[in-house]
């Protein structure tokens, strides 16, 4: 077990075509997000949750379209691995994040083996 601290370039394309496709699907369909935004731009909650009809993912993407995820993760994967390209990328804030994670773990740690350590005092057990 271990905390993810890395993604791989073959999941950012396959999330980077979704949310295309869902972008233009929500733009095709007319949908208005906040009235303030000029733009009109979408949360990526938003685009998540906008359903993209088959039909609109074949013209926009032809035969790519009309794969399921999973044969579109592969595609994408036999694309970029032998041109050595499947990299893997570390968020910006890994560095924070590690830190974080650490004193959680640490924190569950220290309260799960030792009798005196409370969610009350464990700060003190921590530097």
């Amino acid at each position: 077990m271990g905390v993810p601290t890395v993604v791989d370039a073959v999941t950012i394309a396959f999330d980077t075509v979704n949310y295309l496709l869902a972008y233009l699907s929500r733009e095709m369909s007319g949908v208005k997000g906040n009235p303030l935004d000029p733009l009109n731009r979408p949360e990526l909650k938003e685009l998540e949750q906008q359903e993209i009809p088959s039909e609109t993912k074949s013209k926009m993407l032809g035969l790519v379209g009309e794969l399921e995820d999973d044969e579109k993760r592969q595609l994408i994967h036999e694309i970029l691995a032998p041109l050595g390209q499947n990299l893997m990328v570390t968020p910006k804030e890994v560095d924070d994040f590690i830190a974080d994670m650490a004193k959680v773990i640490a924190t569950g740690l220290n309260c799960a083996l030792h009798e005196s350590v409370t969610m009350d005092n464990v700060v003190t057990h921590l530097h």
